[in-house]
């Protein structure tokens, strides 16, 4: 195909035979069927009736456009696209949805204000080809204000390239199925920014990534880390220095995911609720194997669900508040680990403690801080699941103070504690069967 030198007024000469209604359009009439060079700067904006689609640069319209599709794009287009100079096609993004295609090479391309607000932007890249061009940028680019994105596969990397320092983001999404898609993320040493995140879903190898994100000065609403195989946390287990996740109010570790939590800074972090759940003993074997305590910073409600349970043992706690603790196994087996153990563990100051199914039993192995009153304190089982507690000797596991009202446990048992009621000013009181009290709490 001959080569053709086409200028902006060229391009524009192009498309007023034909007005077309989306960007991909747009870019891809000219991109495969011309070898191009771009001379200069020019804008595309969304078709409007009787007006030019691609415009000088400066005469941009504010009509938002949508990138959006799956397109194969050819070897000549991907080439035209290589040649374009960074930040040469203004336009107002409302929407950047693609999937598996080379024109996701065309973003740093894209000349996008740090105004502009793009509700979605979704990217998708089976191949590493579909993003090579992005990640050859040692530029950052704008992106604009982005409310939502998510990368998939090798896409990941492009948020590495992307200016994103005074973004405020509602929802980032992180998924890599292969450890290749985030390798070259993993291998740089400087830090990325990811802005302001207000709810951080990483799932897969993309766990890795939190790793290299700069999120000391962030605040997150809420953090979910998934990993349902060994290998997609072995990255982060294997070093030795801790990573810093910022402010993080809620947080929430999948099964692999759940032994990350060691490698976390969380000193001086406050948490509002942390939730571990793991549903092989796989998940948590490396943290069950580690001897030296880690800290969790100050938690105010904590749960823990299935073989999660045990990884409670590894926690520093002794100094801790805990507003909220709940345990949850419904297999022997989540216990196991727990109940094998001979020294006692703490979990230091609890004011509400609910334990059910078979994490009942774990209070046998429990002490509490010698300073607590417990406002609440809630166990339910069934026979088989109250059988190690029955096993106890009368008055042998030390609850400390609980107010009145606030002991919820089947009538069996309660010979096997040792408790001192008290009302609301700390005043001890005699126990009494209370409304509260009555029934059978053996489901």
């Amino acid at each position: 195909m001959q080569t053709h030198l086409i200028s902006v007024l060229s391009i524009l000469l192009l498309f007023l035979v034909g007005f077309l209604s989306s960007f991909v359009a747009h870019v891809l009439v000219l991109l495969e069927k011309t070898r191009v060079t771009v001379g200069g700067s020019f804008s595309i904006t969304g078709h409007a009736r009787n007006e030019d689609c691609i415009r000088e640069h400066g005469m941009m319209r504010e009509t938002p456009v949508c990138l959006v599709g799956n397109v194969a794009v050819s070897p000549l287009a991907l080439e035209n696209i290589e040649r374009m100079a960074p930040n040469s096609i203004g336009c107002v993004l409302e929407r950047f949805n693609l999937s598996d295609t080379g024109l996701i090479n065309i973003l740093p391309k894209l000349r996008v204000h740090k105004d502009c607000e793009i509700e979605y932007l979704n990217l998708s890249a089976s191949e590493e080809a579909h993003v090579a061009e992005v990640l050859k940028q040692k530029n950052p680019f704008c992106v604009g204000r982005v409310k939502n994105m998510d990368l998939k596969e090798y896409a990941v990397g492009v948020i590495t390239k992307m200016n994103l320092k005074d973004c405020e983001i509602e929802t980032l999404i992180l998924t890599a199925s292969e450890e290749a898609h985030v390798a070259a993320v993993l291998k740089q040493e400087n830090p990325f920014c990811v802005g302001r995140v207000k709810d951080m879903w990483l799932g897969d190898y993309a766990v890795g990534v939190i790793t290299k994100m700069s999120l000391k000065d962030c605040e997150i609403e809420r953090l979910d880390l998934t990993a349902y195989e060994k290998e997609h946390v072995a990255e982060v287990l294997a070093q030795e220095k801790p990573f810093c996740v910022g402010r993080v109010k809620n947080m929430f570790l999948w099964a692999y995911a759940a032994s990350v939590i060691t490698k976390m800074s969380l000193k001086d972090c406050e948490i509002e609720s942390l939730s571990l759940t793991a549903y092989e003993k796989e998940h948590v074997a490396e943290v069950l194997a580690q001897e030296k305590p880690f800290c969790v910073g100050r938690v105010k409600t904590m749960e823990l669900g299935y073989y999660a349970v045990g990884v409670i043992t590894k926690m520093s706690l002794k100094d801790c508040e805990i507003k909220y603790l709940s345990l949850y196994a419904n297999e022997e087996a989540h216990v196991a680990a727990v109940l094998a153990q001979e020294k006692p563990f703490c979990v230091g100051r609890v004011k509400d403690m609910r334990l059910w199914d078979y994490a009942v039993s774990v209070i046998t192995k429990m002490t509490i801080h010698e300073d607590n009153t417990m406002e609440s304190f809630v166990l339910r089982g069934n026979e088989d699941q109250l059988s190690r507690i029955l096993k106890e000797g009368d008055n042998s596991i030390e609850l400390g103070r609980i107010r009145t009202g606030g002991l919820r446990v089947p009538e069996k048992i309660k010979r096997k504690l040792r408790y001192t009621l008290v009302d609301g000013e700390g005043k001890e009181v005699l126990e009494e069967e209370e409304p509260s009290q009555r029934g059978n709490l053996l489901e």
